[in-house]
């Protein structure tokens, strides 16, 4: 490292600005051949990269002389978050994380999460997000909901975490308390269940909010189907909700059906006529109607 390094800083502020991928490559390359063992030339890198075998070992690379300059200059760990090469090494960490997962290594993501959890991270949500959809693949279901109880952080891997636990361990008993999760998880961003069950394909607008939504879902799309019951539970909610806010359109009548067959009619038909009494029908009035007539309390 350390070669050429103005002209590296200027190659990197260059690609940051660039919305032209080619240029941001051609530029990440310029950068590579003055100092192919920069970490955050590194990271660019493996950002460009789609294929996870190729990019996992340009991150484990780029941690690896993160970790060593990192050393030598003395830098604490707990102070990696408010150092400029610490940042460079969280966010290759997260990225190692999420790749490793996506590789089937659910052992060597988690010890990663475990390290990026000690720090204090901007994106901390999407961490624990990882950290509860882990836990989740290791099917132990009753630490899944302990951690969500002890965790005062409320973001979306918590909420669905919790509400998939609280099902799988509900037994054949009332499912009052999973459907109040359900609702809450719902409130928080209504249109997360519909990326999760693949009924909008991609974001439905281009704001950075949604664009996170959108890749969260992608991370927890395979938890319903732990469990037909839990699918079946969850998709009766998600179509109940989607029916009523208008989500939609012209295929209304055919998801209807698919309702029904769940076992999910007659709630939609409450729901229906209570709602042509309420003037104010936004998403939040919507989920806190249904949430106070219990709605998927039963099976």
């Amino acid at each position: 490292m350390g070669n050429g390094t103005g002209d590296i800083e200027d190659l990197l502020e260059r690609a940051y600005e660039s919305e032209d991928a080619g240029e941001v490559e051609e530029l990440v390359e310029r950068a590579l051949e003055l100092d192919p063992e920069n970490p955050e030339v590194l990271l660019l890198q493996a950002d460009l990269t789609e294929d996870d075998d190729v990019r996992l070992p340009i991150l484990v690379h780029a941690i690896e002389n993160a970790r060593s300059v990192l050393r030598e200059e003395g830098i604490p760990e707990e102070d990696f978050a408010e150092d400029e090469l610490g940042t460079v090494y969280l966010a290759l960490l997260q990225r190692a994380a999420f790749t490793l997962f996506s590789l089937e290594d659910d052992e060597r993501s988690f010890e990663i999460v475990q390290e990026l959890m000690r720090h204090n991270l901007d994106d901390q949500g999407s961490v624990r997000s990882l950290y509860y959809r882990i836990l989740i693949e290791k099917g132990d279901w009753s630490l899944v909901l302990r951690e969500t109880m002890r965790d005062g952080d409320r973001q979306l891997g918590w909420a669905y975490a919790r509400l998939a636990a609280c099902f799988m361990l509900t037994g054949k008993g009332s499912l009052h308390q999973a459907a109040a999760m359900f609702w809450e998880a719902l409130s928080m961003a209504p249109n997360v269940p519909f990326y999760m069950l693949g009924y909008f394909p991609d974001p439905v607008d281009d704001s950075e909010e949604e664009e996170e939504d959108f890749h969260f879902s992608l991370l927890f799309a395979d938890v319903w189907s732990s469990s037909l019951d839990l699918l079946n539970w969850f998709s009766r909610g998600v179509i109940l909700f989607g029916l009523l806010s208008g989500r939609f359109g012209e295929e209304a009548e055919e998801i209807l059906e698919i309702l029904r067959s769940l076992g999910g009619g007659e709630e939609y038909d409450e729901m229906e006529a209570f709602l042509d009494d309420l003037d104010d029908q936004d998403d939040n009035s919507l989920i806190e109607a249904l949430a106070a007539h219990h709605c998927l309390s039963k099976r």
